[in-house]
């Protein structure tokens, strides 16, 4: 009976510490999450702590923790690579699974590498907690959600710009240098003389010698020197038929290419305060601003085409930088419905200024625009994210840059 009783009340005992242990096991457990940086560009690393508190009295003898970032950021650890023995390799999980014992008053802190892969605004904190008693019979299951009500877990990653001359191609030129009458961007290699300097001049364009020669400041003056506004308009699509509009494109990497494009001219230009805009088929509403210039009464194309504040100048380049992180990937309207209201309202959306085109695909029909842009006075180039595989359909007169690389 004796024995009996031993085990009824070891039985017991057991029921009522499952008990409490399910009840009680997330009471006054913290989990938390900082960043070393909230702000940054594509493929550059930060720092992620995380912090986990046990503020009771209870502690927890098994505890199992799964740190989880969003698509676009991974972990950048290091484990055993299975293939040579006592060596380490780079590994990039985007979950971490992690086993604690927890004491009683007791917090434990942590440092992870996060690589941050594709732009955009992340929040972060996601994790799943499982706590078991020392028996291994009572786990019991938290699951937190990353907030965005926490600013210190909050991070804007910035699309990072890339040297377009070396990725991308242009279709009319096999190879070298050529001058032109105009162009968007300017040569700094390719001096055409001197002129006096007028206020808003970039100060690493004065020419020293000539100024203390003449007397007064002077002003290099550079080939493809075009001085007034431009546009960058950009295709949502990434391809010429999408089967839902709206909705997101059916191909994110060519798209997120394009944004890369978009970031690369923007800063190019930075330095040289020359005004521009940036226009695209996605939603307007996602800005909260109505920052629609093309829009009229009862108009329900440009309704849908977002239009950008002119941005000029380093700092404003900067807000246009984060303005394109926040963008998300969202067809409005299709790509001829944009091409057609702005034809239908050029000045609007261009202000006299020429245009650069950036697509995940080139069709007739923006050849067609381009043509008849033209007969407005109003110049288009094209920047296509895919490569030239049917460059033998493009018109001779129109300049067209291709990515200079296929996807392996």
């Amino acid at each position: 009976m004796i024995y009996i009783a031993i085990v009824l009340a070891a039985v017991a005992i057991m029921m009522i510490e499952a008990h409490i242990f399910r009840k009680k096991a997330f009471d006054d457990l913290g989990y938390s999450v900082s960043l070393s940086v909230r702000e940054v560009f594509e493929g550059e690393e930060i720092y992620l702590y995380e912090e986990i508190r046990n503020d009771k009295l209870l502690p927890l003898p098994f505890l199992k923790v799964d740190t989880e970032l969003p698509d676009g950021l991974s972990f950048h650890i290091l484990e055993e690579d299975p293939k040579k023995k006592g060596v380490k390799r780079d590994a990039y999980p985007r979950v971490i699974h992690s086993l604690f014992v927890l004491r009683s008053r007791q917090m434990i802190r942590r440092r992870w590498r996060v690589r941050c892969d594709v732009r955009g605004t992340y929040h972060l904190g996601s994790a799943t907690l499982l706590a078991d008693d020392v028996f291994g019979t009572s786990p019991v299951v938290k699951v937190i959600e990353a907030s965005r009500d926490i600013p210190a877990a909050t991070m804007v990653v910035l699309p990072k710009a890339i040297n377009l001359e070396r990725n991308f191609t242009a279709s009319r030129y096999t190879s070298g240098d050529f001058l032109v009458q105009s162009s968007l961007l300017t040569d700094p290699l390719l001096k055409a003389g001197v002129r006096d300097y007028v206020p808003g001049d970039p100060i690493n364009r004065i020419n020293w010698m000539q100024t203390a020669i003449r007397g007064g400041l002077m002003t290099n003056l550079e080939e493809f020197t075009n001085r007034h506004q431009f546009n960058i308009v950009m295709n949502m699509q990434a391809r010429d038929i999408e089967k839902v509009i709206p909705g997101p494109p059916s191909n994110r990497a060519p798209v997120e290419l394009c944004m890369t494009v978009v970031a690369s001219i923007l800063d190019g230009v930075a330095g040289e305060s020359i005004p521009v805009r940036f226009i695209c088929n996605t939603p307007p509403e996602q800005f909260g601003d109505d920052l629609n210039a093309a829009r009229g009464e009862g108009d329900t194309v440009g309704e849908k085409v977002f239009v950008s504040p002119v941005f000029r100048g380093t700092p404003s380049v900067i807000g246009a930088l984060r303005m394109l992180a926040t963008l998300e990937l969202m067809i409005s309207v299709p790509t001829e419905k944009m091409l057609d209201h702005i034809l239908a309202n050029p000045f609007a959306y261009t202000s006299g200024g020429n245009m650069i085109f950036v697509s995940s695909y080139l069709d007739e029909r923006m050849i067609n625009f381009t043509y008849a842009m033209r007969r407005m006075g109003i110049t288009v180039i094209f920047y296509i994210t895919s490569t030239s595989i049917n460059a033998h359909i493009i018109p001779e007169d129109i300049e067209v840059h291709f990515r200079a690389w296929a996807d392996d």
